[in-house]
């Protein structure tokens, strides 16, 4: 695959799948514009190279809460795979492992959490957890997940309530008997975020109190997903989070939220070394990945360009985009004169606007 070919995959996608599971796919809230400017942020940040530096091997391994792997490139948990290809979460999972990418299972799943886990083999695996009230459900679920040896929990917390997507309103999701939340009580059938019914409804309640019950009962490290603000990680941090994982839910829910990009820096100086700083939204080249890595970040999450290649090649499409990404992370080091991650520091990061003045 090349950069030609990974910028036909979204629309190769959209002419794969249905209009409903395409616009679930693509959409961001409102007018979309966090959606669009999670991307543009990470073009605005220029690379300051570094010459004659022995660039002769790469190393991109790197140690994710105690696990090293092959590619600092993340699976971003998303939910109901199955409306882009039939085997649904299991495919994904295999094209990651493929990839030797680090899997991120959502709760919202719509295959057993054991038949993902399975497909990962000895690679880690994280699984993302979203609350609700019934704490002994939850429960259940933490050692279901604990026995699949996920080695880390995932807690979103930027969508209590879900967002407003005209594009889906206009190509409504119709929930299918077939297509199920098969992790959560009752395995209800798999409607998306953006349902009429859900408007204005609090779906997952979840307060500094869910966060400092959690770590204490899960038999796993805990990851929280969804802060843009430096105060809240430190807060996170404090109450025993290991790892942030800086992210506005792709623009999907609150539009004209700061760009993951702009957020990133804040968030690695309030964290302080004190735990794992990640980076998710509009990750699209090798060189958006280097950037996000010399700005503090650890790893970084990739969505949606996973889930058009899933519609279009299943497992082994995945893996192509991941391995895609991976060979232009190593081609961008090497053209920057870095040769590990840890050598990437925030120096070689400059924004557009110090070299164009008309940028806005």
């Amino acid at each position: 695959m090349d950069c030609v070919e990974f910028d036909a995959l979204e629309e190769q996608a959209r002419a794969k799948l249905s209009a409903p599971a395409f616009a679930f796919l693509a959409t961001g809230a409102d007018d979309e514009i966090t959606a669009l400017e999670n991307a543009t942020a990470w073009r605005r940040l220029r690379l300051r190279p570094h010459v004659l530096r022995d660039i002769g091997k790469v190393d991109t391994r790197v140690s994710l809460l105690g696990a090293t792997v092959a590619t600092p490139i993340v699976v971003a948990p998303m939910g109901r795979h199955k409306l882009f290809h039939t085997e649904g979460e299991r495919a994904s999972a295999r094209g990651a492992a493929a990839a030797g990418a680090l899997y991120t299972l959502a709760t919202s799943a719509n295959v057993p959490l054991e038949d993902a886990a399975a497909e990962c083999g000895a690679a880690p695996q994280w699984f993302q957890l979203y609350m609700w009230p019934n704490r002994a459900e939850i429960e259940t679920l933490l050692d279901r997940v604990a026995a699949a040896k996920f080695r880390a929990l995932v807690l979103t917390v930027d969508n209590q309530v879900y967002g407003s997507s005209p594009r889906q309103m206009r190509a409504q999701y119709v929930p299918s008997p077939d297509i199920r939340n098969v992790n959560m009580p009752g395995a209800p059938m798999a409607r998306t975020a953006y349902d009429p019914e859900y408007k204005g409804k609090v779906m997952f309640p979840t307060t500094w109190r869910e966060l400092e019950w959690l770590v204490k009962r899960a038999p796993m490290d805990v990851v929280v997903k969804g802060v843009l603000r430096g105060d809240d990680a430190a807060r996170c941090v404090d109450l025993g989070a290991k790892a942030i994982i800086v992210s506005n839910h792709g623009g999907r829910h609150l539009d004209t939220s700061v760009p993951t990009a702009e957020a990133l820096g804040d968030v690695v100086d309030s964290v302080r070394g004190k735990a794992e700083v990640y980076v998710d939204g509009g990750i699209r080249r090798g060189t958006d990945i280097l950037k996000a890595l010399a700005l503090g970040a650890r790893a970084v999450f990739v969505g949606r360009p996973v889930l058009w290649a899933l519609a279009t090649g299943g497992a082994d499409g995945v893996r192509a985009v991941l391995e895609h990404l991976h060979d232009e992370l190593i081609r961008a080091m090497q053209l920057c004169g870095i040769a590990s991650l840890s050598a990437a520091k925030p120096d070689l990061v400059a924004h557009a606007r110090q070299f164009d003045s008309n940028l806005a």
